[in-house]
């Protein structure tokens, strides 16, 4: 929920994606005003790749890299997911390192997760919008596409950071995307200037922190305190709850990662797995994926891979899935030097 701090193709997509590629087509260099992080250090992990969201259609977008349906037994073993197909689009949006991917299943078993942004597992995409109120009408016109602000349109709030003009939407599958305006961006054809922040949704920030900085080396800073500010909460389609946030840069890049912990609202902690549409996976780009899984599964991490290690996708890419304590599954990639 960045609006607190300083700052292919498919059917679902006919939605949140669509809302995703009405804007970023065309889209011109990332704000200038927008803050600017000097990459955090490498350990074991040292990049980031993109963030999958799983999804129950993935036609009708004419946007991305689009790979179809076709068996494959080492895909099939990285997500536990033996015996189904599943198919991808990719949209890359400007001003961050980090992509998005949607992904679809088939052949195989599939438990929609519907999650709402304040339920332990949740995620969301912050993004920086040229433009917004000429945007919204576009994106609040595609079927599935809801709008979790209060009012139904982009509100403009004050915060301690000054005032902001954003809104929430939700797509189909219950993936979050935050659109903040950038009142004084130059003159240009596209509406998304850049990516701001990837965000988790979390039942308790210590256990999160701990997670992230013990055993994945973050340097995350634990949230002090929770944000009892309402129109925030109700910009953020969670009326009535307070917030609180601990931060970091993912490491060996210059990406914000946010994890968001709400109260005095119910929540219910997702289940999801591979294949789930509402399920969440990012990519964390890593030193030696052997080790940091035979590390992680030691410490008690589930590893969702078949067998428990990484699979060699192709010839120079091992990849293991993991499953974080909300359920937010991390897909660990170490590429062959080239």
């Amino acid at each position: 929920m960045s609006t607190s701090e300083s700052g292919s193709s498919f059917q679902f997509s006919r939605a949140a994606l669509r809302l995703l590629a009405v804007a970023v087509v065309g889209c011109a260099a990332s704000l200038g005003a927008q803050e600017s992080r000097a990459p955090a250090p490498p350990g074991d992990v040292i990049g980031v790749g993109n963030f999958a969201h799983i999804v129950a259609n993935v036609d009708g977008l004419e946007v991305g890299v689009r790979q179809d349906f076709a068996p494959n037994p080492a895909i099939e073993k990285l997500g536990h997911t033996e015996g189904g197909q599943s198919r991808i689009a990719v949209v890359k949006v400007p001003g961050i390192a980090l992509g998005i991917e949607l992904i679809e299943y088939k052949d195989i078993k599939r438990e929609p997760q519907r999650p709402r942004f304040f339920d332990p597992g949740a995620a969301n995409f912050a993004m920086r919008i040229r433009d917004l109120d000429g945007l919204f009408p576009k994106v609040a016109a595609f079927p599935g596409v809801k709008i979790i602000t209060a009012g139904g349109k982009p509100v403009t709030i004050k915060t301690p950071n000054g005032t902001l003009h954003a809104v929430f939407v939700q797509d189909p599958d219950g993936f979050v995307v935050e659109m903040l305006d950038a009142p004084n961006a130059p003159a240009g054809e596209g509406h998304v200037l850049s990516g701001s922040a990837f965000e988790a949704t979390v039942a308790s920030s210590e256990e999160g922190v701990k997670f992230y900085k013990e055993l994945l080396g973050f340097d995350m800073k634990l949230g002090t305190a929770f944000n009892d500010n309402q129109e925030m909460s109700s910009t953020a389609g969670a009326p009535g709850a307070s917030f609180k946030q601990s931060t970091a840069t993912i490491p060996g890049t210059s990406v914000p990662f946010t994890l968001i912990e709400f109260k005095n609202i119910e929540r219910k902690k997702l289940s999801g797995r591979t294949q789930d549409p509402g399920t969440t996976v990012l990519q964390l780009v890593v030193k030696d994926v052997a080790a940091l899984t035979a590390k992680l599964k030691a410490a008690g991490v589930p590893v969702v891979t078949t067998g428990g290690g990484p699979v060699q996708v192709v010839p120079g890419l091992d990849i293991a899935i993991v499953r974080d304590p909300n359920n937010m599954l991390l897909e660990l990639v170490q590429r062959a030097p080239r």
